[in-house]
């Protein structure tokens, strides 16, 4: 796992931040200005199987980061992008979150464009509705 090998600094990573949970660090590729991977120390490989306490300490940090980078960078509005499973189009099997700091005028559109489905609202209510 490649995000292991930079937690372990077997590779090289640009490191944001760090203690002994988490670890911020830029992508190789970056694709907005400020673009962060928040990512927990310990290995899990989707939301699936993080632990509520691993998660917490993700969010935590992320509100770090975003407070910080509205103060450092001028970011003026975030997006926290994550996927879990191939389905979800995730490609690196480490747990972790994206962070895109916005900016006015920044021309990104994060929001996926979602086909129309036709869809008994009440059905799904009931399939989804907590027991």
């Amino acid at each position: 796992c490649i995000f292991c090998k930079i937690i372990k600094k077997e590779e090289p990573a640009r490191i944001i931040y760090e203690d002994k949970d988490v670890i911020c660090f830029l992508p190789k590729t970056i694709h907005v200005y400020g673009h962060t991977l928040i990512v927990p120390k310990r290995h899990y490989e989707s939301l699936y199987d993080i632990p509520e306490k691993d998660l917490i300490k993700l969010i935590k940090t992320a509100k770090k980061l975003t407070l910080a980078y509205k103060r450092k960078i001028k970011a003026t509005g975030v997006n926290l992008l994550h996927a879990s499973g191939k389905d979800a189009q995730q490609s690196v099997f480490h747990f972790h979150f994206h962070l895109f700091p916005r900016f006015k005028n920044d021309k990104l559109d994060t929001w996926p464009k979602l086909p129309k489905i036709k869809i008994d609202p009440d059905e799904l209510l009931k399939k989804l509705k907590r027991d």
